[in-house]
């Protein structure tokens, strides 16, 4: 089955938002794929992603790629932020700041991990769809 616009869209929404997020570098290398290098909590990995047009399996693929190596670093879904507890001292701006910061990256993995699903579930319900309408 080709590639169908829904399915690079969803794709390249997670590429974008995976190299929004901070620790994620993009490497091209020579064949024309992609290497998504992830950094979080001091653990690194790559994923490999091909661009352009690909059939649904690679897709659906990647896609698991992704969830795998996100577990595979300890990026958990679904759960809620949970910050550091307080110390008695008084909290600077510069505490303020980097808890922020913190939530902010937490909140952005689980943004991707909900993105994921979703770009996940278009595909499984774009390809019922052709199936169906193949066999009507």
């Amino acid at each position: 089955m080709p590639a169908s616009a829904t399915q690079n869209q969803w794709f390249a929404k997670v590429v974008e938002q995976m190299l929004a997020i901070e620790g994620v570098e993009e490497e091209i290398l020579n064949d024309g794929r992609v290497a998504l290098r992830i950094l979080y909590n001091g653990a690194s990995r790559k994923v490999n992603v091909v661009g352009g047009v690909a059939d649904y399996r690679t897709q659906k693929n990647q896609f698991r790629q992704v969830r795998k190596t996100l577990t595979e670093l300890g990026v958990k879904e679904g759960e809620p932020f949970v910050a550091q507890t307080r110390a008695r001292r008084a909290v600077t701006p510069e505490m303020l700041a980097a808890r922020e910061k913190q939530k902010q990256s937490y909140e952005a993995w689980q943004e991707l991990w909900q993105t994921v699903r979703k770009a996940e579930n278009s595909l499984d319900a774009e390809w019922e769809l052709s199936q169906m309408m193949d066999y009507y």
